[in-house]
C-alpha cells in the first residue's frame, strides 16, 4: 500500500536520527518527517561534550553524518511539518500537506524548542540582536558586550563561545545559582569578561534597528535598572515539539510525552524518546542511545 511503512519517525534531530538508521539497518521500511533543520537543535553546537569520540565533533558534523546514512540506506525523507497523528486501529496515520502516512509503529522524536523570554522588545529585534545561536552569531559582536539568560548548561556552553569574541558577558540568572556542569561553571568563574546577576530577570529588550540594552529586575529587592549592551543571546529551557500528538496521548504539565520503560506512550506502539519525552536527561549520548532503543522497542 502506498504511503504505507514498517516505522514512522517524526524529527530528524540526533535521536530521530538514530532511530530511523537503527529501523533501516534491520531491514524495515522506515519514513522520517522533518519540518525544519536537519539535526535539530545540535546543530548550533560547535563542540559536542558528552559525545564518545577521539576528536572534536561539531553539532551539524554528527547530524549530517546520520542524515547521509539514512538516505543512502533507503529511509524515506520527507521535509515538512506533521500537522496531525490519528489513530486507525494499530496503525498509526501521520498527516501532512501532501498527504497521510501509515505505520503500525511511530517514534516520537520531534525534540523542542528553545523558549523565549516573552519581554517587549524580543520579537521585534530578533535576528538584530537577539538570538538563540551564539556559535551562529558570536562573532558578529566582537569586542562588544552582551546578555546571556539563563543559568543551566546551554547558556553556559554559548557564553563561553561568546567569550572567544566578546570583551564583557553579562549573565542574566533567575535564581541564585547556575545549574549547569560544574566544569562550564570553572570556565566562566574564572573569566574576568564574566558578570553574573543572581535572582535577576529582563523585562525589556531596548532599541530601534537593533539591541541597545536591557531592562532588568532584581526579584529580591525589586528594583530595576538599565544595562547597555548589543546582544541578547536567550537560553531559558525547552518547550517540547509534541501539539500534533492526539490528546490522549499522556503528557507531563510541560507537554512532554510520558513513557514506560521501553519508551512506550500511553498508546501501544506509539514510542518517544529524546527532547519530546518526559525526563529526557539532555545530553548527546542520550539522543543516541534513545534514539537506538526506541527503535529496537519497537521493531522487536
Amino acid at each position: 500500500m502506498a504511503n504505507s511503512f514498517d516505522l514512522i519517525v517524526i524529527g530528524a534531530g540526533i535521536t530521530g536520527l538514530t532511530a530511523a538508521c537503527c529501523a533501516v539497518d534491520r531491514g524495515k521500511s522506515v519514513a522520517l518527517f522533518e519540518a525544519e533543520l536537519m539535526g535539530g537543535l545540535v546543530v548550533n553546537v560547535g563542540k559536542l561534550d558528552g559525545y564518545p569520540t577521539t576528536a572534536d565533533v561539531s553539532g551539524i558534523e554528527l547530524a549530517m553524518t546520520l542524515a547521509e546514512q539514512c538516505m543512502t540506506n533507503g529511509v524515506q525523507i520527507t521535509e515538512e511539518p506533521v500537522e496531525s497523528v490519528a489513530i486507525d486501529g494499530e496503525n498509526k496515520v501521520v498527516k501532512t500537506a501532501s498527504g497521510e502516512y501509515r505505520a503500525p509503529k511511530l517514534i516520537v522524536a520531534s525534540g523542542a524548542s528553545l523558549k523565549k523570554l516573552g519581554v517587549p522588545g524580543e520579537e521585534s529585534l530578533y535576528g538584530r540582536g537577539v538570538s538563540q545561536c551564539a556559535f551562529c552569531d558570536g562573532a558578529m559582536f566582537m569586542g562588544q558586550e552582551v546578555v546571556v539568560v539563563g543559568g543551566g548548561d546551554a547558556a553556559l556552553q554559548e557564553a563561553l563561545h561568546l567569550a572567544e569574541h566578546c570583551s564583557k558577558i553579562t549573565m542574566v540568572v533567575r535564581g541564585n545559582r547556575l545549574r549547569a556542569r560544574q566544569t562550564y561553571v570553572a570556565q566562566a568563574a574564572d573569566d574576568p569578561k564574566f558578570d553574573f546577576r543572581w535572582n535577576t530577570v529582563v523585562e525589556a529588550v531596548k532599541g530601534d534597528d537593533g539591541v541597545e540594552g536591557v531592562t532588568l529586575r532584581d526579584t529580591k529587592k525589586d528594583t530595576t535598572e538599565s544595562l547597555a549592551c548589543t546582544g541578547v543571546f536567550v537560553f531559558v529551557g525547552l518547550a517540547p515539539n509534541t501539539g500534533y500528538l492526539p490528546d490522549d496521548v499522556a503528557r507531563d504539565e510541560t507537554g512532554a510525552v510520558t513513557v514506560d520503560a521501553a519508551l512506550q506512550s500511553s498508546i501501544p506502539g506509539l514510542y518517544a524518546a529524546g527532547a519530546a519525552r518526559s525526563g529526557y536527561p539532555g545530553q548527546i549520548a542520550n539522543a543516541v542511545g534513545e534514539g537506538t532503543a526506541a527503535a529496537i522497542a519497537a521493531l522487536g
